[in-house]
């Protein structure tokens, strides 16, 4: 190979690892941002080992986050994030969410495997709809806390469980 040719191409590699670098820590920046503050007896529901996807795009799809996601739900909203050192990388894959309750428009669970698969859709500020893909290892007591909190105990079609 041409050594001029090696250097250019290492020089050039080099910058695009240091943008995508920088672009990881800014993404991860802006989600420490945006993480609540709660206190300890404000959490009704939380799980550490959880599993989920956002379905943004295809890349959201298949980098999804296996066991790795944290649920937390209190009264007033849903907060999906992983922890470390996946949340480095969570933003990336859009695993970053901090859900105010009032604003789910739509719970769908099925089972699949012997779990409870939730594809949970929201409407952000500006009114652009998200949905996630949410694997927690209880997903009754997932589905009772979201509803109780959400429409105070008055189940919708939305929230209604559906066997294949």
């Amino acid at each position: 190979m041409n050594p001029k040719l090696s250097i250019v191409y290492y020089w050039l590699s080099s910058i695009l690892f240091v943008l995508m670098c920088a672009y990881l820590i800014y993404k991860y920046v802006l989600a420490v941002q945006n993480r609540p503050r709660f206190q300890k007896n404000d959490i009704l529901y939380e799980e550490w080992f959880a599993t989920g996807s956002s379905l943004k795009n295809i890349l959201t799809q298949l980098g999804g986050a296996r066991n790795c996601l944290r649920l937390v739900v209190t009264k007033d909203w849903l907060w999906v994030t992983s922890w470390f050192p996946f949340s480095l990388i969570g933003p990336f894959y859009d695993l970053e969410h901090v859900i105010p309750l009032s604003r789910i428009t739509d719970i769908d669970s099925k089972d699949s495997f012997g779990r409870s698969v939730f594809r949970l859709t929201y409407a952000d500020e500006i009114g652009g709809l998200h949905c996630l893909r949410l694997i927690p290892k209880d997903g009754e007591g997932f589905l009772r806390v979201i509803g109780d909190n959400k429409r105070g105990a008055k189940p919708n079609k939305g929230m209604q469980r559906t066997r294949n």
